[in-house]
């Protein structure tokens, strides 16, 4: 297996450090294009290519908000690659620790929209033997270009799909060393994907799955999954238990298809209803949204994550731990209105007016 990292094509400017804020999030893993097939048709006409992977995604939505983030990971040397770069520096997300690969393509995931609405990973397209680029990120390359961007940093987002491929796994392993030598909060969106671990769609997560993600879960600050996720991983859907059953206590939470959030952070407890209960017209990025806009919340209040001394009340109480998640679940709402997992990602101005209205 080549470990070759070229350099980024010459028309691409991808933004550097000295050309912006240092990130506070940093995000890795797959950087994708979604090919969305209508659910009466195969005709290429009708399908609809859409950039996102959750990684992604959440790095989009945080520098959205307002907070600097850095994509971190591997796309493949070709016209999506390209595509996935000018996001990038559209959306002003830092790039000095991505790859690019001459040998693998950028990963294509082919959904299918079902009559209802929902999507449904049909295939990953583009493979030419050698497997996608975001799988062989090549680890001490990562590990060295990392090393400037730890300093400001408060958050690293990494999710189970990292751990499928032997050198994206490895690469995970030593950013996670470094990571915690800084005191950076992991935080680990579960993302459960069967069909990146050559898994039917309606998979549950294998053994192998389960002993692979176990150590991630024990390095982990904050979870997030949804009630599905929670259960298949933790054997339940509630985040205090999920919370007391791990060493170093993250914050979890566990999403229902509806919007609900149940909670566990900062010593508390809760479950916020959404005003609108009922699934999102387009789901694709939905869950990016609401994660990039509780880390964006998070890099401005860090205090919400601490527990209440004995007998107080505590720094954050439940007052701002709830209006951060209504925050996070009204950016969630207004891009479940327009299809796409990145493109609607709205700014702070747009939340705050549909909070209001």
């Amino acid at each position: 297996m080549s470990n070759t990292t070229t350099t980024k094509p010459i028309t691409i400017h991808p933004l550097s450090l000295e050309s912006h804020d240092q990130p506070r999030v940093l995000c890795f893993g797959e950087a994708l294009i979604h090919r969305i097939n209508r659910p009466d048709t195969e005709n290429k006409a009708n399908t609809q290519d859409r950039p996102g992977g959750t990684p992604a995604s959440v790095a989009c939505g945080v520098t959205r908000l307002g907070t600097p983030a850095s994509f971190l990971g591997r796309i493949g040397d070709d016209p999506l690659g390209r595509q996935l770069l000018e996001l990038f520096e559209r959306r002003r997300v830092s790039t000095p620790a991505l790859q690019t690969d001459p040998k693998r393509p950028t990963r294509v995931a082919r959904l299918q929209r079902k009559p209802g609405g929902d999507l449904c990973l049909d295939d990953f397209l583009g493979d030419r033997g050698q497997g996608f680029a975001d799988s062989a990120v090549v680890p001490a390359t990562l590990a060295e270009s990392v090393k400037p961007l730890l300093r400001e940093a408060r958050w690293l987002l990494i999710s189970t799909n990292a751990l499928v491929g032997g050198p994206s796994a490895m690469a995970l392993d030593l950013l996670l060393k470094r990571a915690t030598a800084q005191g950076l909060g992991i935080a680990l969106d579960i993302d459960w994907c069967p069909g990146f671990w050559g898994l039917a769609p309606d998979a549950a997560p294998s053994a192998e799955v389960l002993r692979r993600f176990r150590p991630l879960g024990e390095k982990a600050t904050l979870i997030l999954a949804s009630v599905e996720e929670a259960e298949a991983f933790f054997s339940s859907a509630d985040p205090a238990t999920i919370h007391g059953a791990l060493a170093k206590r993250p914050a979890v939470l566990a999403t229902g298809r509806n919007g609900t959030v149940h909670w566990c952070m900062g010593g508390r407890q809760g479950t916020l209803v959404p005003d609108e209960q009922h699934p999102p017209s387009h789901p694709l990025g939905v869950r990016e949204a609401f994660t990039a806009a509780l880390l964006d919340g998070l890099c401005r209040r860090p205090d919400l994550l601490e527990a209440p001394a004995p007998g107080g009340a505590g720094v954050a109480g439940p007052g701002p731990i709830e209006d951060l998640l209504r925050f996070a679940s009204a950016c969630a709402t207004l891009v479940g209105r327009t299809e796409g997992a990145i493109e609607p990602q709205p700014r702070r101005e747009a939340v705050k007016a549909l909070l209001k209205a």
